[in-house]
C-alpha cells in the first residue's frame, strides 16, 4: 500500500545577499536587450581603384587591336599598320642596292660594246642580243632587290607592331597590378573600423556575460 502523499514543489531563495547583485544583472541585461540596434553607417567594401579601371580598359584596347593588315590612326590620320610600324630607312637601303645594280649594268653594257668594237662587231645582231639580255637581267635583278626588301622591311614592321602591342599589354598589367594593391589596402582600412565599431557596439553585451 503506497504511503506516500501528493508531491510538492520547493523553490530554493538565493541567499538574501546575492539579491542585489542579482537584480543589478538583470537591469542590465534588460538595458543590453532593448538597447536599439545601431546599423553601421560607414563604408563597407573599397570602390574599384582607378588605376585598375584605366588598366581593364588598356588591356581591352590592346585586345581590339588590328591585325598586322589593318588600319592604325597616326597623328589623326589613319593608315595601314605595315605602314606605320615600317622603317623609313629599309627602303633607302634598298635603293641603295638597286643603285649598285645599275651601275654593274652600266659596266657590263660598256664593256660588252668595248668587247664587240674590238672584234669589229659593234652593232651586230650578237651585240642586241647580248645586250637585250643584259637588260633583261638587271630588270630581274631590281625586282629581287626590291622584293627582298619589302619584305625584310615587313617582317620587322610585323615584330615591331605585336612587340608594342605586348608592351601595352604589359603596362595595362601593371597597372591593374597596383590598382588592386591599393583597392586591398583601403579594404583593410575600411575592416579596421568595421571592426571597432562591432567591438564597441558588443562591449555592453561582453560586460554582462562574465557577470550571467
Amino acid at each position: 500500500m503506497s504511503m506516500g502523499g501528493p508531491s510538492q514543489t520547493v523553490t530554493q531563495m538565493p541567499p538574501e545577499f546575492q539579491l542585489p547583485y542579482i537584480s543589478d544583472l538583470y537591469r542590465m541585461g534588460q538595458q543590453v536587450a532593448y538597447t536599439p540596434y545601431t546599423a553601421y553607417s560607414g563604408q563597407r567594401y573599397a570602390e574599384t581603384a582607378p588605376l585598375y579601371q584605366q588598366g581593364v580598359e588598356a588591356a581591352q584596347q590592346v585586345a581590339a587591336s588590328p591585325g598586322v593588315l589593318g588600319q592604325v590612326n597616326v597623328g589623326g590620320q589613319n593608315m595601314g599598320v605595315m605602314q606605320a610600324y615600317m622603317n623609313p630607312y629599309q627602303q633607302a637601303v634598298t635603293d641603295v642596292a638597286k643603285q649598285k645594280a645599275v651601275q654593274e649594268y652600266g659596266s657590263g653594257l660598256q664593256s660588252l660594246r668595248s668587247n664587240a668594237a674590238a672584234r669589229g662587231a659593234f652593232g651586230g645582231s650578237r651585240q642586241a642580243i647580248m645586250e637585250s639580255e643584259l637588260m633583261r637581267n638587271l630588270g630581274t635583278n631590281l625586282s629581287s632587290i626590291q622584293m627582298q626588301g619589302s619584305q625584310q622591311a615587313f617582317n620587322q614592321a610585323g615584330q615591331l607592331y605585336q612587340q608594342d602591342l605586348q608592351n601595352q599589354m604589359q603596362k595595362a598589367q601593371t597597372l591593374q597590378q597596383l590598382g588592386l594593391t591599393d583597392e586591398s589596402r583601403r579594404q583593410r582600412d575600411l575592416d579596421a573600423m568595421y571592426q571597432e565599431f562591432e567591438r564597441q557596439r558588443n562591449y555592453p553585451a561582453q560586460q554582462v556575460a562574465p557577470l550571467s
